[in-house]
Parts: C-alpha cells; structure tokens; sequence
C-alpha cells in the first residue's frame, strides 16, 4: 500500500525534524516554541504551514494502519502505558512525514522544480477521491476542506518529483560480484587455542556443524553472507571459495574464523541485493543536496497546538486510505525529468 509513498520518505529516516532556534528538542534536536503561529497551523517550513486538520488527517490514517500489530488491538489497549507509547510514536511519525515532505517542497521551490499541469491534475484528483471517500463525521471532526485535501496529494506529489530528479542520473547498474550473497557456516572465537582444537577436529573429519556447534563465540553458526558484513581479510577468503571448501583459521582483528561454503552464490538473494545497493546509491545521491539545505530552513513548531493534538478524538473513525488514493494515482506515474 505504501511502496511509492515510502520511495522518498523512508530514505530520509536519518534526518531528523531541524526546526531552529531553542527552548525543547524533538528527538535531539532544537525547535522552536512558535508564539506567531495561529491555531489552526501546527508548523511551518520557510513560510509554508501546515495545518491541524491535515495532520489530524495523517495521523487518523496511521493510527489506522498502525493500530493493530501481530493481531494485538493496540489503539483499544486496555494499558494505559501500551496507549500513550502508541499516540508518541504515530505523532513523532506523522509530524517527521510532513516535515520532510514539506522541506522538500521548499527544496523544490528553490531549485525551481514544479509539477507540470497534468502533474498538478492528478493531484487534485486524487486530493478529490480522499476527501470524498471521508464520512460527513469525519470531515467535520477534522475540519478539513476538499482545497486542503489537494494541497497535500500536490506536497506529497512535489516531493516525489524533487527526489525523482535528484536520482535520475546515478548509475543503478550492479554487477553479481558487488550484490553476491552466499551461504556460509563458521566458527568463531577469541580464544586460538580453542579455534585450533577446532581445526584439528575438521582436519580430522569431524562434520563442520558438530565442531561449529562447541565452543563457537558466533551468536549463529550459518549466515547469510553478503560483502562488509565480517572483517575485509575474511571476507577476502569467504568470496574466494568454491562450494564445499572449509577454509583454514583465518585471523582477524576480533578473532580467528574457519568457514564453510555451503553456496558460493545465493542467485535469488543475490538479485534482491542488487536492489537494495541501487536503493543505496539514491539515498546517498539524494541527502548529498538535501541534507545540507534543510540546514538552511526557518522553521517553526507550534508547541502548544501539538500537544494538544491527540488519538483520542479520532478513535471513532476508520479513515486509512490516504496512501493508496496516492498510489491508486502516482504508484505507475513516471515524472517528468528534463
């Protein structure tokens, strides 16, 4: 339901919400307690607000989508504890959402990116299906207007199209030797004497996983090996062998290692990590211009609207189809990018 929405906003887990100046902190950084904003804004982003009833909006979907874990009914916990942890995550992830949405919105005005009028269309429509798939009890609890509803899928849109642009030229080609993924069996230990009694009980014939299974520091004794999970100079040894080979004590910073190649390439998981290193390749692309420029962002919070703000007049409502209205419309849409 959320691949397309996450593609620019799952990136970004490790910038956190920078709003300027001091008075409190937001999970380590400094904001600012907003005296200027009215009540009806919960923050703003280089002079862009963003409004109570659309993060009431945000957080009555997640509170939706989340609320229900491993088929526990967190949001009805009769755990007082279970429902405040509950309303502090789905804040801090909705308020962290729409900060980076809409610091991408000023990092696109700034770079003069905009959407182009079929762009713009598609939005509003999509803007329209959400709003309209609300009950009239739900609309008037949020106060939302249909033009806010738009202006959201049009935010969300721009920033979509600001990350498009930014990692439309890194080359996402990956060979099998960068993604490689083999599966290996190993026994570790600090101790040489003990690494040495094992190699001598391997020499000895000793089937690798009853040896692996005495006196073994590693936490498991098969793995799923892919390049930098273990130190360069057993890594070096790992990707040299051939199906079947027991390698000799090789020595590291940390210990001693003797491996088993059960499968020297893994293609399946192979493929897969070829994903996720061209998935790395845009992250790195992307934060090379975005994290220096919400450096430069004035932004404000308003600390007594959002504290204000809670699950509990939202309960009674079963809104959770904002993200796939948003797929429903951009999940095939292929941005424009001169």
């Amino acid at each position: 339901m959320r691949k397309k929405i996450t593609c620019f906003t799952g990136m970004m887990l490790a910038v956190a919400v920078l709003f300027s100046a001091t008075a409190c902190s937001f999970r380590g950084e400094e904001i600012t307690i907003s005296r200027k904003l009215n009540q009806s804004e919960v923050f703003s982003i280089d002079g862009q607000s963003f409004r109570v009833s659309e993060m009431k909006l945000l957080l009555l979907n997640n509170m939706n989508l989340h609320g229900e874990s491993y088929g526990i009914d967190l949001l009805n916990n009769e755990n007082l504890k279970v429902q405040k942890k509950l309303e502090k995550y789905l804040k801090e992830y909705c308020l962290e959402e729409a900060t980076r949405v809409y610091s991408m919105v000023a990092l696109a005005k700034s770079s003069d990116i905009a959407l182009t009028d079929e762009e713009q269309q598609t939005a509003q429509w999509a803007g329209e299906d959400c709003y309209q798939s609300l009950s009239d009890a739900e609309k008037e609890s949020l106060e939302l207007s249909q033009s806010e509803v738009e202006d959201l899928y049009t935010n969300y849109a721009l920033a979509q199209k600001v990350y498009e642009m930014l990692v439309k030229d890194i080359n996402l080609e990956v060979s099998d030797d960068e993604a490689r993924v083999m599966q290996i069996r190993l026994i570790y230990n600090t101790d040489h004497s003990k690494i040495k009694k094992a190699k001598e009980q391997l020499d000895a014939q000793v089937e690798f996983s009853s040896v692996a299974a005495n006196d073994n520091e590693a936490e498991d004794i098969s793995l799923t090996l892919e390049r930098g999970m273990l130190p360069e100079e057993v890594e070096t040894v790992a990707f040299a062998m051939e199906d079947g080979d027991i390698s000799d004590i090789i020595e590291s910073e940390d210990g001693y290692y003797i491996l088993c190649c059960d499968s020297k390439f893994d293609e399946a998981l192979t493929e897969e990590h070829k994903t996720d290193i061209a998935h790395e390749r845009k992250e790195s692309a992307f934060h090379d211009v975005y994290d220096p420029f919400v450096q430069t962002l004035n932004s404000k919070l308003n600390e007594e609207v959002w504290d204000a703000i809670s699950i509990d007049e939202l309960r009674d409502y079963e809104t959770a189809n904002f993200y796939e209205i948003y797929d429903k419309y951009f999940a095939d849409e292929e941005f424009l990018v001169e």
